[in-house]
């Protein structure tokens, strides 16, 4: 019975110790969401794109079915998560979509935190402005 138990609580132990993606660590994750204007009549880009101010960019730790935080972007369409964990995360924006039933399409992008103190930077992404 006693053996049980000590089993029972080092198990516990160790699986306490385990840390989900999530804040709580020293990691950061950066990037930067640019904007290219699209043309009504023609759908084609028009003119270069540009920092994306004030978007909102959320991103998922680990494979929660929700996004879990979200942020605005800078004047320069920057944004930093701090203080995350080691493990996997899904960055994502909407992106205006007129063709899509909703309106919008998701800009999703995937990346891996793997040291407590890394800074991730995540591909610059582009969103579409009709």
């Amino acid at each position: 019975m006693k053996a049980a138990f000590g089993a029972l609580l080092v198990l516990s132990f160790l699986t306490a110790c385990s840390k989900e993606p999530g804040e709580g660590g020293r990691a950061l994750i950066t990037g930067t969401v640019l904007r290219q204007d699209i043309n009504n009549n023609t759908g084609q880009p028009t003119g270069d794109p540009y920092p994306a101010q004030e978007e909102k960019v959320y991103i998922v730790y680990g494979d929660n079915s929700f996004y879990d935080d979200d942020l605005d972007t800078d004047p320069d369409g920057k944004f930093e998560f701090r203080w995350l964990r080691k493990g996997s995360y899904t960055i994502f924006v909407y992106s205006e979509c007129p063709t899509c039933d909703a309106g919008t399409e998701v800009k999703r992008v995937t990346v891996e935190v793997n040291d407590r103190k890394e800074v991730v930077q995540v591909p610059t992404i582009t969103i579409a402005n009709w």
